[in-house]
């Protein structure tokens, strides 16, 4: 069944909206904050977001606009009013729906499956062949190989390999290891030096973690 990501801050609406979509046999995936709803995005692949429009530390327009641009899932947000500027604001930036936040259940699950008949569910990632890697371990395989990582240079790792080929930019990556985009290139620089050490450690491997400097990093296939 399909995995929904759920980002809500209020905890009653968390559990009663979860455990609707869950009766119905989706797995639900849930994030308090915009930092943690990025992660989730990477670490689970959901095939569809529904997104408040209230989050801390940042409101739900620039998280929207930010998922939009890194995957092409369905978005629905919840919101105060489905009139509003605000969900005018949120379709511009790319959401495919909007929601009250107190609809009924029924509502709720005819427009998350109408979406899904619209939209299609394909659009998870995929990571190369090469490399295979576990969140609940923050371990990569690498063939026959097994490395441990820190979280944070799992998550930096997964960002990566699932843009593989694609030049991610430093708030990009940022925001998917860290939650925010305010963290300075050294810092990823170091993580990523740290992390190529690890790779590298007697394995040929079959694919290189690049720096772009002033722009960003990227996974490259050999």
């Amino acid at each position: 069944m399909a995995t929904i990501l759920l980002v809500e801050d209020d905890q009653e609406l968390t559990g009663s909206v979860a455990q609707a979509l869950a009766d119905v046999g989706f797995d639900v995936v849930t994030a308090p904050d915009s930092g943690q709803a990025v992660q989730a995005v990477y670490q689970t692949c959901p095939d569809m977001v529904l997104l408040d429009e209230n989050l801390p530390p940042i409101n739900g327009e620039p998280l929207c606009q930010y998922i939009r641009y890194i995957s092409p899932i369905p978005i629905i947000t919840l919101v105060g009013s489905e009139q509003g500027m605000a969900s005018a604001r949120f379709l511009e930036m790319g959401a495919d729906a909007c929601l009250v936040k107190r609809v009924s259940q029924r509502m709720l699950l005819a427009r998350v499956g109408s979406l899904f008949r619209r939209c299609g569910t394909n659009f998870n990632y995929s990571l190369p062949p090469s490399i295979e890697l576990d969140a609940t371990d923050y371990q990569a395989s690498l063939g026959d190989r097994i490395v441990d990582l820190t979280p944070t240079e799992f998550r930096l790792l997964n960002c990566l390999a699932l843009n593989s080929d694609r030049l991610v930019p430093y708030a990009e990556l940022a925001m998917g290891v860290w939650g925010r985009e305010e963290v300075s290139p050294s810092n990823l620089k170091f993580y990523l030096c740290s992390l190529k050490k690890k790779l590298a450690n007697g394995s040929d491997s079959d694919f290189d973690l690049l720096n772009h400097r002033g722009v960003g990093f990227r996974f490259v296939r050999q």
